[in-house]
């Protein structure tokens, strides 16, 4: 059994074991994926009036603070042992996380024991790790939007 294996499901399926992607760090022992991903939503500005002849500004008696939605950037790279079959990953890769299972998609991490439901915004910064003789690897990132914030 492969160490990317079981690591990361997407729509009930393992993206390394369908495409070869999993999720990648610039460096040995970057966090930056889950840093993403467990970063606090921004809370929705609180209503308040300012009067020029007081100082501060008033608010509500009780603060109700409700949460934006959020943007996640998760960085994935793709391996596959020749350039014929890194190009077909790439793009049903790219396809599955553009669609998704009605434009959603489920994402759920057995580490954190956690679920995100988010959708596909774009993907950014595209790097060549290989050249294409023999096996092939590329990173990129992608962002998505959670409009229902975990956190």
């Amino acid at each position: 059994m492969n160490l990317l294996t079981g690591l990361l499901m997407i729509n009930d399926i393992d993206p390394y074991v369908e495409y070869g992607a999993f999720l990648a760090e610039d460096k040995p022992g970057d966090m930056k994926n889950y840093s993403s991903l467990l970063k606090p939503s921004a809370v929705k500005p609180q209503k308040e009036v300012s009067f020029r002849e007081q100082d501060g500004a008033k608010v509500p008696e009780v603060i109700v603070q409700q949460l934006q939605p959020r943007d996640v950037s998760l960085q994935f790279a793709i391996v596959a042992a020749d350039r014929t079959e890194f190009s077909k990953r790439y793009s049903a890769f790219l396809r599955m996380l553009q669609r998704g299972e009605d434009g959603w998609l489920d994402f759920y991490f057995p580490e954190l024991k956690r679920h995100f439901r988010m959708f596909y915004k774009e993907a950014t910064d595209y790097k060549q790790l290989t050249d294409f003789e023999g096996e092939v690897a590329g990173k990129f990132y992608v962002k998505f939007r959670e409009p229902q914030p975990a956190f």
